[in-house]
């Protein structure tokens, strides 16, 4: 291991003009962690990074589920630098490490546009459910934080090794590709928690954009609908009630006697649809 920096790249749509893009960058290693079947990943992939350096894990826990397993891989370790990206992102400028890794010298992980609003800023009273599934736990339901998207960020490994991993609600049973949101709020919620105010950098203001990176929507330019029909959005949307309801009683929103034992019972139940099998 010789390079400074190592990207994980999520291997979905295997753009080969993303990949040609990407893999010109110097002093880097790439890996492509794949939810796909080996048979799916194009021959010129393999090729180009060799065996060892791709990985092919089970199709759980979308995009924060595929850098967690990066992460439990190890093979982040030895780095100083650490890129998660999609791979429909269109690359403007390949100079854009350079520009991170200069802004990761005052912040702990840096996003691509940040924005104003929901997109980049939440609370965990506006979202509560997302945060019910995840082993840290804000101090306060009034905890506010900004966020990165899935698609891209940037960080170290030092901050990897502080936090020990990403919060990843995992939906074993694929119920609803927005619990992949979920991971974003509560794994940005913890990082902030780690480092403070200051924990986010972006490449430009402008939510989705930068002079260097466009993040897509799932492979295309307009954000796609994620409702699953049928019994899998009402299920969808009881799971979201009963943590909203979690979350309340944990911060005491909602006063219930034998509260001890209603938060370990909704959790349990709650973990057999965020946990992994």
């Amino acid at each position: 291991m010789s390079a400074k920096r190592a990207f994980c790249i999520i291997g979905w749509h295997f753009q080969e003009e993303f990949f040609r893009e990407v893999l010109s960058i110097p002093d880097a290693d790439f890996y492509v962690l794949s939810h796909k079947a080996r048979k799916a990943i194009p021959p010129y992939i393999i090729q180009e990074l060799g065996e060892p350096q791709v990985l092919i894990r089970p199709n759980i826990g979308y995009d924060w589920g595929c850098y967690q397993q990066f992460l439990e891989s190890g093979l982040w370790k030895g780095y100083e630098y650490l890129y998660f990206m999609h791979d429909d992102i269109e690359i403007l400028d390949i100079d854009f490490p350079r520009v991170c890794e200069d802004l990761l010298r005052n912040h702990a992980v840096i996003g691509n546009g940040g924005g104003n609003g929901p997109a980049s800023t939440t609370q965990v009273s506006r979202h509560p459910y997302a945060y019910a599934h995840s082993s840290w736990q804000p101090d306060s339901y009034e905890f506010q934080h900004k966020t990165v998207r899935g698609s891209f960020f940037a960080t170290t490994a030092a901050v990897l090794e502080r936090i020990g991993g990403f919060e990843v609600y995992w939906d074993p049973w694929r119920v609803n590709i927005d619990f992949g949101n979920w991971s974003t709020k509560a794994s940005c919620g913890k990082l902030q928690a780690a480092f403070g105010q200051d924990c986010f950098g972006y490449l430009s203001p402008t939510f989705g954009r930068s002079a260097y990176l466009i993040e897509l929507y799932r492979g295309d330019t307009g954000e796609a609908g994620s409702t699953s029909p049928g019994w899998r959005d009402k299920l969808y949307q009881f799971l979201k009630t009963t943590s909203v309801v979690y979350m309340e009683i944990l911060f005491r929103e909602r006063e219930l006697p034998l509260r001890r034992l209603w938060m370990i019972a909704i959790k349990l139940f709650l973990a057999v649809f965020s946990g992994r099998i």
